[in-house]
């Protein structure tokens, strides 16, 4: 999953440390805990100074009421109303006022009022259900007061002026309005001082809260977060230190054992990349791999000697500026680039020819094969080319040597095959010398001239097959080469009582080079003679079929294991039935030759029926027409 950065300051900000993220939400949850509990409190508290308010105008209600009776008893109004005066001085209250039940001001504080009317709807309501009412209230000259409205009730000594209790429950009001300043102040004291308070504590929770989660959490997922900066950084072998038993010690556990395993497959990793390596190495032809940015991602030790480079300073340039010293990609239209055929044409595969610069400037000739293949490089999947390159120098080179490997096989044969030409050479030159005016003489001289061009055959042929392979290819005849080459392994076939029978049909012929065909033929005959050791017949036939030219060597020898047939054209991998020792060039070479031809070679052989090797090459006049 992909998570997208946040954008700004502020963003960046909150993102940036979970430590930020815990505190304001912490701090947010406290202060909307501690404005809520400071309302519930300020309300409790408004509510507590009301009823202590209440409770004060009940006292100054009884007392009221005490002195009512009594100045009604003795109709002392005069001592009531001194009564009322004097409530109002005390501070804090600013009027006492006894209203009759129409609402009508008798007594007061403030004579001024005295029988006028206070418009307040609570009167009716106390005087309704004979209970106590107090609140705020905003009389006309805009003083806001806190005022208590006392019904008091009719009793059997005031029914003498006031009547039934039954008609009149109620005898009036008793009014008293405090201060509402005083009040307020109070409340904002209070309030003031519990919000003081509660920010005092809010704070002791936070710090006590952030110390317990900077110890129990914060700074323990810092360490996993340094430690897996640090596995990210390269560095594998750091671990987090385990302390407790809690979730964050068991995921601290869970890291480290996670850190192990990472470890563990990064070694495996690099175990497999060495023995990747390794098996590459062992690859005789240079081998490397590009990816779509022409950048060199692996080459082998053939690769960097062919030319003369180590590893890094291959991998460190771009294709064409390891191998082509150029310093821009090569122009497809003028060399036939692989990253180009491969990834952007869509070529299964290509093999071509280039001409590779080696680090001291020599141009060297190479062969070039190559396949797109999808490789998973640093998580992404890459499409890349494989390259395997060889050395047609060192292949030539290679060739040469199993040519003179095979004079040397020939030694006794060329022996044989000149020797008996220059016996008779010289019985015929004696025969000469004792009677040149004989009428035989002309007939001597006729041997010796077929024997001198036995000779000259024989050792034209040897040399076409020693010679090294040059030049461009040409229309090659393929029947007298085939001859030719056997007349050269006929000492051998005989010394291993074997017989060579031609079967040779028409005039097939191929574009290829001369020396080329003859190592072919060469190499497969004088593999089906090792492959008889008891003697027998190698059957060589050759004939033009259906747009291409067939040739097939079949033997009556041993036969090939089912096991090793998949084997046989492996280069230096040798298993001759009669004990000789072989290089295990010849068939790798034979299969190289028809490559670079665009021919085919197969072989088929059961264990004691001896084996079947069939070659096809383009038929030249097929292809001319």
């Amino acid at each position: 999953m992909v998570t997208t950065a946040p954008s700004g300051h502020a963003g960046r900000w909150w993102a940036g440390r979970l430590q930020r993220r815990f505190a304001v939400i912490f701090g947010a949850l406290l202060a909307a805990m501690s404005l809520g509990f400071l309302l519930l409190v300020t309300t409790t508290y408004r509510q507590r100074t009301l009823e202590t308010y209440e409770d004060a105008s009940i006292s100054v209600n009884l007392l009221l009421q005490a002195a009512l009776e009594n100045a009604m008893i003795k109709r002392d109004l005069d001592g009531l109303q001194d009564i009322v005066r004097r409530l109002g001085s005390q501070d804090g209250v600013r009027a006492v006022s006894i209203l009759n039940p129409k609402g009508e001001i008798r007594f007061s504080s403030d004579a001024g009022s005295l029988f006028s009317q206070i418009d307040d709807p609570a009167f009716g309501t106390a005087l309704a259900d004979r209970h106590q009412k107090t609140g705020f209230r905003a009389p006309a000259e805009g003083v806001e007061v806190l005022r208590s409205i006392n019904p008091v009730l009719n009793k059997p000594v005031c029914q003498q002026c006031h009547g039934p209790v039954a008609d009149n429950p109620v005898n009036g009001l008793l009014v008293v309005d405090y201060d509402a300043s005083a009040i307020r102040r109070n409340l904002r004291d209070g309030v003031l001082l519990l919000g003081v308070s509660g920010l005092f504590v809010i704070a002791l929770v936070l710090g006590g809260l952030w110390a317990a989660l900077h110890r129990l959490v914060l700074a323990r997922t810092d360490a996993l977060a340094t430690t897996a900066a640090t596995i990210a950084g390269g560095d594998l072998s750091v671990r987090v230190a385990q302390t407790g038993q809690d979730e964050i010690a068991r995921l601290a556990q869970s890291f480290n054992t996670m850190a192990d395993q990472v470890e563990a497959q990064m070694e495996t990793l690099r175990a497999n990349a060495t023995v990747l390596q390794a098996l590459i190495d062992a690859i005789p032809d240079g081998v490397r791999v590009i990816d779509g940015n022409f950048r060199v991602r692996m080459v082998n030790a053939a690769y960097c000697a062919q030319l003369g480079v180590t590893s890094d300073e291959a991998l460190r340039l771009p294709c064409h500026g390891s191998s082509h010293r150029r310093g821009a990609p090569c122009v497809p239209t003028l060399v036939c680039c692989p990253l180009v055929e491969l990834l952007q044409n869509g070529a299964p595969r290509i093999k071509c020819s280039h001409t590779h610069v080696t680090a001291s400037g020599a141009t060297l000739p190479v062969e070039l094969f190559a396949v797109p293949v999808t490789l998973r490089i640093e998580g992404a999947e890459i499409p890349c080319v494989v390259e395997s390159i060889r050395d047609l120098q060192t292949q030539m080179n290679i060739s040469q040597e199993q040519r003179l490997s095979e004079m040397g096989i020939l030694a006794a044969g060329v022996a044989h095959e000149v020797l008996n030409p220059m016996s008779s050479l010289k019985l015929a030159l004696r025969s000469i010398r004792k009677d040149a005016r004989s009428p035989r003489a002309g007939y001597y001289l006729d041997i010796a001239d077929a024997e001198i061009d036995k000779c000259m055959d024989f050792t034209e042929s040897l040399l076409r097959l020693a010679a090294l392979p040059q030049g461009e290819r040409e229309l090659i005849d393929m029947n007298p080469i085939i001859r030719e080459t056997l007349a050269l392994l006929r000492f051998e076939a005989e010394k291993a009582n074997a017989r060579l029978v031609p079967e040779l049909e028409g005039c097939p012929r191929v574009l290829a080079r001369d020396g080329d065909m003859r190592t072919l033929v060469f190499n497969l005959v004088l593999n089906a003679i090792h492959a008889m050791p008891e003697g027998g017949t190698v059957k060589i036939s050759c004939r033009a079929r259906e747009g291409t030219v067939r040739l097939s060597i079949r033997d009556t020898g041993v036969g090939i294991p089912p096991h090793e047939i998949d084997k046989i054209f492996l280069p230096f991998w040798t298993r001759r039935a009669d004990g000789s020792r072989g290089r295990g060039l010849g068939l790798s070479i034979c299969k190289s030759i028809l490559d670079n031809l665009n021919g085919r070679i197969s072989a088929e052989s059961a264990p004691g029926d001896g084996a079947v090797f069939h070659v096809s090459i383009p038929d030249a006049d097929e292809a001319r027409a």
